[in-house]
């Protein structure tokens, strides 16, 4: 069997069940292979790579439109790619240049125990906007704010709550975040009316985690 043969005449729409199978079998790889005999994800995304291939061929897609899919939607994802590789290098040197002790030295100096909760929070949110990544966020200015906290001797799980809560919110804001990219590319939609959208849910979520907080630093430090 000739993979490379025209036969965009015999191409079928696949239905739902052929279009979720590799994904069904490349979790249950995953769930399988890893969770109980201790293999690597690796081998598992393949397999559901290697099943999509074979679905694909099965009606009546070529080895070239699949190499060809392939190719765009990596083309596609690149942008996302380089944004990653860029806020690597950019918690990388904040890391190894002082920038964490110096939040940890001026937090101390400048944070007031009552608006420490608060400010952990905005400062997580403004921070991970800014760089594109939750995680990121969290390990860098995340670590600076729990330095503050201890300092300033203040609830270490509240502070935990604010800092990863400010950090999650901005990842899903900022125009810079893989995951957000990634999704506006997948839906096919622009990503500042992605980014708009996704307000109505996370504007809500903001203004209440800023009373909360608010309201446990006045509450659980008082003058």
């Amino acid at each position: 069997m000739d993979l490379n043969s025209d036969t965009s005449k015999n191409k079928r729409q696949l239905s739902f069940f052929w279009s979720a199978l590799p994904m069904v079998v490349m979790l249950c790889g995953i769930s399988i292979g890893y969770f109980i005999f201790n293999i690597r994800a690796e081998p598992m995304i393949l397999m559901g790579t290697a099943t999509a291939s074979f679905i694909a061929i099965a009606h009546g897609f070529t080895w070239d439109d699949i190499l060809k899919s392939i190719c765009n939607k990596i083309s596609e994802a690149l942008p996302v790619i380089l944004i990653v590789a860029s806020i690597g290098f950019l918690i990388g040197s904040w890391m190894v240049s002082g920038t964490i002790p110096m939040m940890i030295y001026y937090g101390l100096k400048l944070i007031n125990p009552q608006y420490f909760y608060i400010s952990a929070f905005l400062l997580g949110a403004l921070i991970s906007v800014c760089t594109g990544t939750s995680w990121g966020s969290i390990g860098t200015v995340g670590i600076a704010m729990i330095g503050v906290a201890i300092g300033l001797n203040v609830s270490l799980p509240i502070a935990a709550g604010a800092i990863v809560s400010g950090c999650w919110f901005g990842d899903k804001l900022s125009p810079v975040s893989d995951s957000t990219n990634m999704a506006a590319l997948a839906a096919g939609v622009n990503l500042y009316s992605h980014i708009g959208h996704l307000l109505w849910t996370t504007g809500p979520g903001f203004i209440i985690c800023c009373v909360i907080y608010s309201y446990m630093g006045w509450a659980l430090m008082p003058l």
